[in-house]
């Protein structure tokens, strides 16, 4: 039997100092070997006993060594019939030679060569989830939130557009030229026709309650009651109490007699019927108001025990328009009026009235129903003279003007309210400028 090529020695091919194993002697191309050493003989074996022959001695070597040749070094893979088990290609499902996916056994071949046998085992990993679509992978919250924004703003919407149906107009702005900032008349009707009161008073209509409610350039709000026995000049008519000036010429004269007066054009008017306060006190639930004297009043239908107490509609309006059994007068029933409009105020935009449709639905009716409006202005201009009124309540800056008497005497033996100077410019000067302080307000001369 022959030797294979790959057992055949290669002297070109020898590394030098290398732990590989080498041959002993070296054979000229064509020429006979050379013995090895005696010395190191014994260190050889031979591929079997029957070829062991002198010509072709090898060193011992390592089975992880590579043999020596080009043969060897590039050996040609058997077909699949003729090549051992551990090489034979698997018929289907390689193996896997991730970590810890398989089991692997050594075994010696036939030709002494150490083989690895790796048994084959089905991948560990599940394939990946179908990717969601994005249109599903949206936050619920914000769906949600989406969806209370536009019923939200559709309930708004509602509500604007059902007050502006109901509330009412009228022709009250004198067209005068305007002046800096923005100044809203608030004025309350003593008319009986909406029978919220029942006196047997049915004279001509008179302006029961008047407020000013100026916002200065600088952003200043002031809420200032003018006292309806306020002495000034109606124009076209002469000196007279300031209310008499809306049985006069109606709203538009009552218009004209504040702006001479205070040196401020009105930008929008509105008016408020009596039956306003009860229908607003009664649809949020009622207000506490408070008042440290006791009342037994007549003409208003006050009964009033000293102290804090909840009111409903009806017993707020009666605080309003009490007066006679007030030792302040007309200046105690002004400080009850602006009471009543705070506390109403405050419940209209309290959260639980936001947050109930049909508390804010009869909110709504109940004040767009009693309230008239100049035909410039609307339910919005009614919305930003509250957000005037709470800046003015917030800051302390409501009160009236600077009264010099609470008992003069008229031309025509009336008793009336006299302001400091007649006029008090100098406060209404501050007041157009937006320089007026706490302090400025609520001076009564005597008092």
């Amino acid at each position: 039997m022959s030797t294979p090529p790959s057992f055949t020695p290669d002297p070109k091919r020898r590394r030098p100092g290398s732990d590989d194993a080498h041959v002993v002697g070296e054979q000229a191309r064509g020429g006979a070997p050379t013995p090895p050493p005696e010395a190191i003989a014994p260190q050889m074996w031979r591929i079997s006993e029957e070829e062991a022959d002198a010509s072709r001695p090898l060193m011992p070597r390592t089975l992880d060594q590579p043999t020596r040749g080009t043969a060897s070094m590039f050996p040609r893979r058997p077909a699949p019939e003729q090549a051992p088990p551990s090489f034979r290609p698997a018929a289907s499902n390689p193996p896997s030679y991730a970590p810890g996916t398989g089991s692997g056994t050594y075994a010696r071949s036939q030709g002494g060569q150490r083989q690895i046998r790796i048994a084959p085992t089905t991948p560990a990993v599940a394939p990946p989830a179908p990717a969601m679509p994005r249109s599903k992978r949206r936050h619920p919250i914000l769906k949600t939130l989406c969806f209370f924004l536009v019923v939200l703003l559709g309930w708004g919407g509602f509500l604007l557009w059902d007050a502006n149906a109901n509330v009412g107009r009228v022709s009250a702005l004198s067209g005068a030229a305007d002046t800096a900032g923005t100044t809203y008349l608030l004025a309350g009707s003593d008319s009986r026709a909406d029978g919220a009161v029942q006196d047997g008073f049915n004279e001509s209509e008179r302006a029961d309650s008047i407020m000013l409610v100026n916002v200065a350039p600088n952003g200043q709000a002031v809420a200032l009651s003018i006292p309806r026995d306020t002495y000034a000049q109606i124009p076209g008519v002469g000196w007279d109490k300031i209310n008499a000036s809306y049985a006069y010429g109606g709203p538009q004269l009552l218009v004209e007699t504040v702006e001479k007066l205070t040196g401020l054009t009105v930008d929008h008017f509105v008016q408020i019927g009596m039956a306003a306060v009860p229908d607003m006190v009664d649809a949020v639930g009622g207000v506490e108001l408070c008042y440290d004297n006791d009342a037994n009043d007549p003409y208003s239908g006050l009964n009033w025990s000293a102290g804090c107490h909840k009111a409903d509609g009806k017993t707020a309006l009666q605080f309003s328009r009490m007066r006679y059994q007030d030792p302040e007068g007309d200046i105690g029933r002004t400080k009850r009026q602006r009471q009543v409009i705070s506390k109403v105020i405050a419940s209209t935009v309290s959260p639980s009235t936001l947050v109930n449709p049909a508390k804010t639905l009869r909110v709504e009716r109940a004040g767009s129903s009693s309230f008239t409006v100049d035909e410039d202005s609307s339910v919005l201009t009614v919305a930003s003279l509250v957000m005037a009124l709470r800046s003015a309540s917030s800051d302390q800056m409501m009160g009236v003007p600077p009264i010099e008497s609470l008992d003069y005497t008229t031309s025509a033996g009336a008793s009336a309210v006299l302001l400091r100077d007649t006029t008090a410019d100098d406060f209404f000067a501050k007041l157009r400028s937006g320089t007026l302080t706490s302090s400025d307000l609520n001076q009564v001369d005597g008092y």
